[in-house]
């Protein structure tokens, strides 16, 4: 009876009792020694406020890893995971960190941080574990900043907002300067541009039809391309959401007046002009 009731659960969930196609990442602790096989995932934790070793976009490179891991922000933390390779010879492997990609230099980062020991595999094993990690989905490149943090910290600090509602986007870098760029995205309301004096920052505004996901903030500098500069996670409109109506940003309104100062003086003097040759007129005509 117990045999025929799990089958009937599993053919109403859709196959849910079924066994995942991969085990949740294995911790491997700071100074530990891990032992794994072809094919674990490995995943590190530590505090992102420790020391400069481990910092958002710090590698973790391995012999035993089909490839090297990047240390990404979650809240207070970096986490980093990581695959044993399927053609990993069994012993033991040192796991260290060293530069974030773009920074390697003779003085980088050369960090031990403990150590993993492959377990002996036969060809069938590692057959199978080319087959289970073929099918296991890209790890995400999602970072996930402290609230308190400016917004974005680097292209990929996905913060979340509701249609709807307006996120601030700042540049941290301070490689632009006032009015000199302008963010632009599918889920605006519309384009705005950056100002500010010693940084330069933006209120953006989402629009209240859009769907939930992800999306691309593109940053638009004069004579320069444009790029992928931030992303932020859409979640669903409140009820009744309705987006405002479109006004111009006070920079296009100070960059107006002198046009419609000049036109309504040009107005005016053709007014006056017109009124004084219709007077003339008038007189040659008594």
């Amino acid at each position: 009876m117990a045999a025929i009731l799990a089958l009937s659960l599993s053919a109403a969930t859709g196959g849910a009792l079924a066994a995942p196609v991969s085990d949740p990442p294995r911790p491997l602790p700071s100074g530990a020694e891990l032992t794994v096989r072809p094919g674990d995932r490995v995943t590190i934790s530590t505090s992102a406020t420790v020391d400069a070793d481990t910092r958002n976009g710090v590698r973790v490179v391995s012999g035993a890893f089909a490839t090297a891991g990047t240390l990404r922000r979650e809240d207070r933390l970096v986490t980093a995971i990581m695959t044993v390779a399927c053609t990993a010879a069994s012993g033991p492997y040192e796991v260290r960190f060293r530069s974030p990609v773009g920074e390697e230099n003779p003085s980088g980062i050369d960090r031990l941080w403990g150590s993993v020991r492959v377990a002996p595999a036969d060809e069938t094993e590692r057959v199978e574990c080319a087959r289970r990690v073929s099918e296991l989905p890209l790890e995400s490149q999602e970072e996930h900043w402290p609230g308190d943090a400016p917004w974005p910290q680097t292209p990929w600090d996905v913060r979340t907002v509701r249609a709807g509602g307006t996120i601030t986007a700042t540049d941290n870098s301070h490689m632009a300067g006032d009015g000199e760029v302008k963010l632009s995205s599918p889920a605006f309301t519309q384009s705005v541009v950056m100002r500010g004096s010693k940084k330069v920052d933006a209120a953006v505004r989402i629009r209240c039809e859009v769907q939930p996901g992800v999306y691309t903030v593109h940053w638009n500098e004069k004579g320069k391309p444009a790029k992928e500069w931030a992303r932020y996670r859409v979640t669903e409109a409140a009820p009744g959401c309705q987006d405002p109506a479109i006004a111009p940003q006070a920079g296009a309104a100070r960059k107006a007046t002198p046009w419609l100062v000049g036109s309504v003086a040009a107005l005016s003097v053709m007014g006056g002009a017109g009124y004084v040759l219709l007077r003339r007129r008038r007189k040659a005509s008594h």
